[in-house]
């Protein structure tokens, strides 16, 4: 007989008190944090142990992981999250799965075949190994991000967190193992892969209950969770992607570190608000279902505040505290110019609201609306790289700070609460549901 804790629950809880919900809230940012400084330290054990070149191929596989997180991790944990707390039983959940794991198995063995094809500048190898591994971490991020969603959706955020731990606390206990061992790049790749096995822990919350009546469209799963998986993916590549831009056109090398360097820096609030996004989801959620449209109005204008504020503070940290803090921690060689400091800080401190808009389109329903809000601001920042005659390292920085901004104003548009007007095609939503605000 299993235990209580791991036996599928048909409701999701609702509206817990204010100091639930922070302690739920800080729950959830301390096991995030915790589970970041695990990650590097995986990666640091894999480079120290075969030195910057031979970890190359994990460097590969790492970076694809990051990715794989951003789009099925994020997508499927998010919406499961959010259809649970809409639909307040399993039934929906349970009857979409099958359709949606297949999707997930036929993209990792499409990144596995496209990672064979290319086998040689990706991992300078022949060999299945890699090819195999980019297969497998495409689809432990779907599993992972299910049993999240699983877990986050019943207000199980205790487990949430121990799950964002122990995926990256095995990877570290592997790669000690495998460096003790004097193992190779395929050992350490091994090592990456069998993070996602801790949501066996949690396997019974995948039991989720059939017998209530799912929604009436099948299609609807799919449609939200691409579109969420498409705005999470543009997003995750405008926030990491600028030193490799920098690189290609013609950014020194040392500027190029010292951009990565900087990003890594200002993310870190950034992750720990995605840590902590399994919380605001069902809240949001919730909130469309009451009708609840003056708060759902509150909320877009306390994340405009909040972006406003933040943005002040990271330009003046930029200005004034942040390369000091740079050369303390990395050395006098990471160096960037303080007015590029403060944009980058500025563009984070957008993403953050970004992040709060993009989950709500999905209470909302309008995935959709992410991707395609997403792909105009990429476009927008893309045409400036391609025509600005700055030099390069502002240039990156201006177009990484215009994405966000062209971002985070269509994402506001397009959250808008409105009334009576029918829902995006596909969405979990249809024109009969009085909940339907999209």
């Amino acid at each position: 007989m299993s235990a209580p804790e791991d036996r599928p629950r048909s409701s999701v809880p609702r509206k817990p008190g204010r100091g639930v919900a922070s302690r739920d809230s800080g729950v959830l940012a301390v096991g995030s944090a915790i589970s970041g400084l695990l990650a590097y330290a995986f990666f640091a054990l894999a480079t120290r142990s075969l030195g910057a070149e031979r970890a190359a191929p994990v460097s590969v596989l790492w970076s694809f992981w990051a990715v794989a997180a951003a789009v099925l991790t994020f997508a499927v944990q998010h919406w499961t999250i959010r259809t649970l707390a809409r639909d307040g039983h399993e039934g929906t959940v349970a009857r979409s799965i099958p359709r949606i794991s297949a999707v997930s198995a036929g993209l990792s063995a499409l990144a596995g075949v496209g990672a064979l094809a290319f086998r040689h500048p990706l991992f300078h190898q022949d060999g299945v190994a890699f090819p195999a591994l980019i297969a497998a971490v495409t689809a432990g991020s779907f599993f992972v991000g299910l049993v999240r969603g699983a877990l986050a959706g019943r207000g199980r955020y205790v487990a949430t967190a121990a799950s964002l731990i122990g995926e990256n606390a095995i990877r570290v206990v592997g790669a000690a193992g495998v460096a003790l061992a004097g193992g190779g790049a395929k050992a350490f790749g091994v090592a990456l892969v069998v993070g996602p096995f801790i949501g066996l822990v949690w396997a019974r919350s995948l039991r989720f209950d059939s017998t209530s009546a799912a929604s009436s469209d099948l299609r609807s799963p799919l449609a939200l969770v691409s579109g969420i998986a498409g705005g999470s993916l543009i997003a995750q590549v405008v926030l990491t992607a600028a030193p490799v831009v920098l690189a290609a056109i013609g950014g020194a090398q040392a500027e190029v570190t010292s951009l990565f360097v900087a990003l890594a820096v200002w993310r870190a609030p950034y992750l720990l608000a995605l840590g902590m996004s399994p919380r605001l989801t069902p809240a949001l959620t919730l909130l469309v279902v009451d009708g609840q449209l003056r708060r759902l109005a509150r909320v877009r204008r306390i994340t405009v505040l909040g972006v406003v504020v933040g943005a002040a503070a990271a330009a003046l940290v930029g200005l004034t505290l942040m390369q000091p803090v740079l050369h303390v921690a990395f050395g006098p060689d990471v160096n960037v110019n303080a007015g590029d400091l403060a944009a980058l800080g500025v563009g984070t401190a957008i993403a953050l609201g970004n992040l709060v808009l993009l989950l709500m389109l999905l209470a909302l329903g309008r995935s959709r609306a992410a991707t395609t809000s997403w792909a105009a601001a990429l476009a927008v920042s893309g045409g400036w790289t391609v025509l600005s005659t700055m030099a390069p390292e502002p240039r990156v920085v201006v177009a990484f700070l215009l994405a966000q901004l062209t971002a985070f104003a269509l994402l506001l548009v397009a959250c808008r609460p409105r009334a009576g007007q029918a829902p995006e095609p596909g969405s979990a939503e249809s024109p009969a549901t009085p909940d339907a605000f999209a």
